[in-house]
């Protein structure tokens, strides 16, 4: 894949690229948009295509692409959150290895994934080295949520935000990926246009099917009295709960849309969009504070229940 290839994109980081290689903008992008809009693959993209020593850059062939695809170039770093966060110390170690010459290139190429896991304190480690940059180094930070990154730390970045696809664009990345068209089209909606969600449905054997378990939970719910009965399949699913909201959120997402007058992402599905009692936006709503209950050690089930009481009682259509 190239850079020109990238739906939405292409041109945009081409143009980057080659100023990047004059030296007219500045060392460091900061990649913003929601999950599986494309960030992190542009950004390997961009650093392969700068350590490409081939004509068609990224070729893919030349011994430089060769290794950073096997993740083994010696001027590419990748700092990535192997817990829960990335500290301190990790970006101290980062620090040390940029201060030593690049082995191949004219400079290192540093990659930080979901930067908004950086602490508090890696945050201002690393800021030092972005305030007085040595000209030796390109960065790229990637994240969902920017608002978790210091002011400081956005503000000596070039920011370039993603956003999903149209589901024409989403299927054509797909369909050049080698996915049928038919196939392409349906994953295209079910992800609303992002390429990423596509792809993760794609290789998901067990979607479909918890997707229709999810759907027929949200179905059943009609009242107080319904919500035990409506959340006990979805309940037995340990270890699925994030599929689970992910699901409920593309859902809610389509249901707002339809709910605005427009055509949802999902067209196969428009009359049963249609048939549902549930408004979009507070289901929308329900799956954010589920997903804040879960973060601070409330059980999936209580969860769950907390979030269909909360439907049932103001967020059902025609109550």
């Amino acid at each position: 894949m190239k850079i020109s290839d990238f739906a939405g994109y292409g041109d945009k980081m081409e143009q980057l690229m080659r100023s990047v290689q004059a030296g007219r903008i500045v060392h460091a992008l900061l990649l913003t948009g929601p999950h599986g809009s494309g960030k992190r693959t542009m950004a390997r993209l961009f650093a392969q295509a700068m350590v490409c020593t081939g004509h068609d850059r990224p070729c893919g062939a030349c011994p430089a692409c060769k290794r950073f695809l096997a993740g083994s170039h010696p001027d590419v770093h990748v700092v990535r959150p192997e817990k829960k966060s990335i500290g301190v110390d990790e970006v101290r170690e980062l620090i040390d290895a940029l201060a030593l010459r690049p082995y191949e290139g004219g400079r290192h190429i540093v990659i930080v994934e979901q930067a908004d896991k950086l602490t508090p304190s890696a945050q201002n480690a690393l800021l030092k080295t972005l305030e007085s940059p040595s000209g030796e180094a390109m960065f790229f930070l990637v994240t969902d949520a920017p608002g978790a990154l210091l002011p400081t730390i956005v503000s000596r970045c070039q920011t370039v935000r993603f956003s999903d696809l149209s589901v024409e664009d989403c299927a054509g990345v797909l369909k050049r990926r080698g996915i049928e068209p038919e196939r392409a089209r349906e994953l295209a909606g079910l992800s609303q246009g992002s390429v990423g969600r596509a792809l993760e449905i794609d290789g998901d054997g067990e979607y479909r099917a918890l997707r229709q378990k999810v759907l027929a939970s949200l179905e059943a719910l009609n009242g107080r009295a319904s919500v035990a009965g409506a959340a006990a399949p979805l309940e037995e699913d340990k270890g699925s709960e994030d599929a689970m909201l992910g699901v409920m959120e593309i859902w809610a997402r389509d249901l707002m849309v339809l709910q605005s007058g427009a055509l949802p992402y999902q067209s196969g599905d428009e009359a049963r969009l249609r048939r549902s009692k549930i408004d979009g936006r507070a289901l929308l709503n329900g799956v954010v504070l589920a997903r804040m209950q879960l973060a601070s050690n409330v059980s999936w089930p209580n969860a769950l229940e907390n979030m269909y009481f909360q439907l049932t009682d103001s967020g059902l259509i025609g109550r």
